[in-house]
């Protein structure tokens, strides 16, 4: 005899399954705003772990350069350097990791972004300017 729908513990499990599967879409249909400081010789990690590609669209609102990179796999690659006022609009693949790197050693440095595509699952951090 297969199993159907009409037991309470295979109604249970569809829709829990359901409810993943909305949660899941929710993330990958959802955007993340955010205006973010970045003290002096830091950089902001954002993403690294996601299973989807993401895009970053925004503007340096500081007062110091501020040095975007793309890193996978341990790898960073330069994407742009961001003079004060200057948009940013870049696309991170799966796994990716986007990194803003604050270039001043005196003063902090602040971002606005609107982040989508894959954010649900989006690490988040700060380290020291110690990768060039």
């Amino acid at each position: 005899m297969s199993p159907t729908l009409k037991s309470p513990m295979h109604r249970s499990i569809a829709i829990l399954v359901a409810f993943t599967s909305f949660v899941s879409l929710l993330g990958a249909c959802a955007s993340v705003t955010s205006t973010t400081s970045i003290k002096p010789d830091m950089a902001f990690r954002l993403g690294g772990g996601q299973r989807g590609a993401f895009t970053v669209r925004g503007t340096n609102a500081g007062d110091v350069p501020v040095a975007v990179y793309s890193e996978r796999a341990g790898v960073r690659d330069s994407i742009t350097t961001l003079l004060p006022g200057a948009p940013v609009d870049a696309r991170f693949p799966a796994q990716a990791m986007a990194v803003f790197k604050n270039t001043s050693a005196t003063r902090d440095a602040t971002v606005s972004i609107r982040v989508t595509g894959d954010v649900g699952s989006l690490g988040m951090g700060y380290e020291p300017n110690t990768k060039r």
